[in-house]
């Protein structure tokens, strides 16, 4: 009878003790696993080619595009920013620092950058500061002052003081521009951007690239190209000063005797 009483006690001891037992041994859930993001963007621009001609003023190009897979619930707000950088070709660049000797400024000391973009624009949707992080933009090259210009040696004073006339001089010239607000969302996904190149812009190839970031990261790039070629005369004469300066320089010999020639007979005294 006792061993019968000490059997059941057993028995309830162990089916109390059984569900803090498989509790214990239970397995952890799974962390769970953020999904990764589908979003693409697609852009393009407005014209592929510009022909500079002796009536070209400046032209102003469109870059548009869209988000794919975007899940922005109202137009306008949302995690997604868009940075749009167009660079034009790169040429080797002198700047020198003026000097007042005996009463007349002129050229001293200089730095020569190798790798200067003939034009640099950067549009986004808001500060790119606020966009993404030193980082990321220095990475990607974003903004005028990750710009090195084929010098890396921005911890020098003097340096760093050449290169910030350098784009001082550009931006006076409407060749470097940067626009906090230049990219405008038209909708939920459709975004715009209006870059205007001077009337000195350089001729050559451009590269358009444009950046989508969800909440700081890169999350999709598109990638478009302009050609900026001149036209006309002024084809011609680029030409022949590039290529042939001997006889470009006889044509200007040429067209000057022609004009003094055509101005005494218009002016002669007879």
């Amino acid at each position: 009878m006792k061993l019968a009483r000490l059997c059941l006690a057993l028995l309830v001891a162990a089916s109390s003790a059984l569900p803090a037992f498989a509790q214990q041994q239970a397995i952890p859930p799974l962390p769970t696993v953020k999904p990764e993001s589908k979003e693409t963007v697609q852009s393009d621009i407005s014209t592929r080619e510009i022909a500079i001609q002796s009536n070209f003023t400046g032209i102003e190009i469109l870059v548009f595009g869209s988000i794919d897979f975007s899940d922005s619930r109202t137009p306008g707000e949302g995690t997604y920013d868009v940075i749009a950088v167009v660079n034009g070709p790169d040429d080797p660049i002198v700047v020198r620092k003026k000097q007042r000797i005996a009463g007349i400024w002129v050229n001293s000391s200089g730095r020569t950058f190798d790798d200067v973009p003939g034009f640099y624009a950067v549009l986004s949707t808001r500060p790119i500061r606020a966009i993404a992080s030193d980082e990321t933009l220095k990475r990607l090259g974003i903004g005028l002052s990750e710009l090195e210009f084929g010098r890396g040696t921005l911890a020098d004073p003097q340096e760093q003081a050449y290169r910030s006339a350098l784009i001082r001089l550009m931006e006076e010239d409407d060749l470097f521009q940067e626009d906090d607000d230049g990219v405008k969302f038209v909708g939920r996904s459709l975004f715009r951007a209006t870059v205007a190149l001077p009337v000195n812009v350089p001729t050559g190839r451009y590269l358009v690239d444009v950046y989508l970031f969800r909440d700081g990261e890169l999350a999709s790039k598109s990638h478009a190209t302009l050609q900026v070629t001149k036209a006309g005369i002024e084809a011609l004469l680029h030409w022949l000063a590039l290529d042939h300066p001997f006889l470009y320089g006889l044509l200007g010999i040429a067209i000057a005797v022609m004009m003094g020639l055509i101005g005494w007979y218009a002016f002669r005294r007879d």
